[in-house]
């Protein structure tokens, strides 16, 4: 049996999930008291997730890739990872939410896509596959549209994004279109009437006269399940049949925070259907006449997008309603965003050709054994998937409290860190390289912190390791660039003064922890390890691996995540002094005497406390969650309503 041990993840997704509170909890949990009083079961360890196994049987006889996501109440799905295999039996050892309740595993076959949902049972998931798939040609391709007639093919396959213009629209401008696909039809609507751009022929048709609207709208889509069109404007969606041109129904929208304005409608190939608007991106679930919209994007967007697209690998695409518009790829789980193109022309919306079954391109550029379709990158031979943690465009986020081994005011913003690590593996699954990403994002304390990590491996597997950024002089690096004088693991120093690494603005004491100060922007670090040759994902472990926070140039001085053990330069004689509670023998470390840690890993981007205030007066669940041992409000992080006291947050 081939195993593959994916790096991922601690994924602790910010999805609608089973975290409401438990009525037969313990009537000793008390959301109110102090975070000096707050008593922790020892048995918890602040950590919210698990490892499952999934289990692949196939019996295709040529590589295949999937695609895993985890998934929550049958709604939210967020991509944990992918992977390649070949034939008889694989395994994926997955870390995921305790609260992730089933995996759909997307099973790309040469170009055959197929979907599907697996409940989670005890720690394990197991799925069969007994079919093949065949390879042509296609590039994926999104269709946009504008309102001064414009009409373009942009191309997501390669990567780059490039739009292609197509011949004018006829009958004017459009502000909405969608593609359906089984008749090789572009939708879009001008006026009161909806056309039709058949691309097999490249000619314009006209679909209906007289649209039952009154006039534009700016949100549509095409269903293939029900052949209906999905149509929106504000607080209102209908369906209408588009050979008949009549409303199938009407339904009002509820949960749209304000502005409602603008947007577009998508649809998953699970069916699931998505909203955009001014205010961020939504979840929609039909219920009777009424659309229920729930949001994931945790505050309102930044840019007002007027278009979206969902394509063949599930990624959600916006458009903004610029001059210049820009084209931003999304998380459909978080609402994490990365802009990846601006054209010289505005895009007003947005449809997606999914490439078919048979449709794939079967060329294989870098000889890798892996066709271009299935690569992640296509150009080099020694690299062919990549593994994202938390996700290939969101952030994690470690926050401490440095004061250690003194309480502290639990704030946990000393010092906050964004992360992001990449695993990239060749064509047979080894790893070859890591990289990790970070940047400074709070600093609410005067003294000098560094920041580094240690993983459980073997140095001499290690060649090299480039991108820290040392400034002080206190850290000796060994001719790898990893630090010198370990005995126990590989131990890499990312920076060893945040303040080098995020530029001062307004006369606040502190960086973007004081209110109505300015909010600066970190420098973004990236740090490549190197392999001395390819390994096995087991030997590597899982991000961000064991994270430590340097305080004040003090190298002995070293703040971990609870029950994570010092590094071998750790000065042991801060041990069980002031308020540290630590117990090698009972593998008790950095925790005070209610169990209470000085450091916290949430992988996602954390909205940290105002300076001064403890972390449950800002987040009015973390008690329930501590006091329970993470068995109530296991999202306590979330935008949920009555979730945060938002006057006590640094919202940036």
């Amino acid at each position: 049996m081939k195993r593959i041990h994916l790096l991922l993840l601690s994924l602790l997704i910010l999805a609608a999930c089973k975290k409401d509170e438990d009525p037969n909890a313990s009537n000793s949990i008390d959301p109110s008291v102090s975070i000096e009083d707050l008593q922790v079961s020892p048995d918890f360890d602040f950590r919210t997730e698990e490892q499952i196994t999934l289990n692949i049987t196939d019996t295709e006889t040529y590589r295949v890739k999937y695609t895993v996501f985890a998934s929550f109440d049958g709604q939210n799905e967020e991509k944990v990872a992918s992977f390649l295999a070949q034939g008889n039996s694989s395994q994926a050892v997955l870390t995921l939410p305790t609260f992730c309740d089933r995996v759909k595993v997307v099973r790309n076959a040469n170009g055959a896509i197929s979907s599907e949902f697996i409940n989670i049972s005890g720690n394990s998931a197991s799925i069969t596959y007994n079919k093949r798939g065949k390879s042509n040609g296609c590039s994926e391709t999104l269709y946009a549209v504008n309102g001064q007639g414009g009409f373009y093919t942009i191309d997501v396959e390669s990567g780059n994004y490039t739009a292609t213009p197509l011949p004018d629209l006829v009958g004017g401008g459009s502000i909405a279109c969608a593609v359906d696909q089984e008749n090789e039809k572009v939708y879009y609507n001008t006026n009161n009437t909806l056309r039709y751009y058949d691309y097999a022929n490249q000619t314009f048709h006209v679909a209906q006269n007289g649209n039952p609207f009154n006039g534009s709208y700016p949100r549509m889509e095409y269903n293939p399940v029900d052949g209906l069109l999905y149509i929106a404007k504000n607080e209102v969606m209908y369906t209408l049949n588009p050979l008949t041109n009549q409303v199938v129904n009407t339904f009002s929208i509820s949960g749209l925070e304000s502005p409602v304005g603008g947007g577009d409608v998508a649809i998953s190939q699970d069916s699931t259907i998505y909203m955009c608007c001014f205010s961020g991106l939504y979840r929609i679930d039909i219920s009777g006449n009424v659309a229920n919209a729930t949001r994931i994007s945790a505050e309102n967007l930044p840019f007002q997008p007027t278009s979206m697209a969902i394509d063949r690998n599930d990624r959600l695409y916006l458009a903004t309603n610029d001059a210049n518009s820009q084209l931003i790829e999304m998380d459909k789980y978080d609402g994490a965003w990365s802009v990846v193109n601006t054209y010289p022309h505005k895009i007003n919306d947005l449809g997606s050709y999914k490439c078919a079954v048979e449709d794939l391109e079967n060329v294989d550029t870098d000889n890798d054994g892996v066709i271009d379709a299935l690569d992640d990158f296509p150009n080099d031979p020694n690299a062919a998937e990549a593994t994202y943690t938390p996700s290939d465009i969101g952030w994690g986020s470690l926050a401490f409290e440095d004061l250690w081994p003194s309480q502290g005011d639990y704030d946990f913003n000393d010092l906050v860190v964004n992360y992001r690590f990449t695993q990239i593996a060749n064509a047979n699954n080894q790893v070859v390289r890591l990289e990790a990403k970070f940047r400074v994002k709070a600093i609410g304390a005067s003294f000098r912190n560094g920041l580094g990590f240690k993983m459980d491996i073997d140095p001499n597997l290690i060649s090299s390791v480039s991108g820290y950024n040392l400034t002080e002089n206190y850290i000796s690096l060994d001719a790898k660039g990893l630090e010198a004088n370990h005995n126990d693991g590989a131990t890499v120093i990312v920076f060893d003064d945040a303040y080098d690494n995020i530029p001062r603005l307004g006369t606040g004491l502190y960086i973007n922890t004081e209110r109505g100060q300015p909010i600066s922007v970190g420098e973004e670090i990236t740090v490549v390890i190197n392999f001395t040759n390819p390994i096995d994902p087991s030997l590597i472990g899982s991000a961000p691996f064991n994270p430590f926070m340097i305080v004040d140039g003090v190298r002995g001085r070293e703040v971990h995540l609870a029950d994570m053990e010092p590094t071998d330069l750790a000065d042991a004689s801060y041990f069980n002094t002031v308020h540290d509670a630590t117990n090698p023998a009972t593998g008790i470390y950095y925790r005070n005497d209610n169990n209470l840690p000085w450091a916290i890993n949430i992988i996602h981007e954390f909205r940290y406390p105002e300076e001064n205030k403890a972390i449950n007066t800002a987040y009015n669940y973390f008690n329930t969650w501590a006091q329970s041992s993470g068995s109530n409000y296991e999202d306590w992080y979330k935008d949920n309503s009555g979730y945060r006291n938002t006057g006590n947050l640094i919202l940036n």
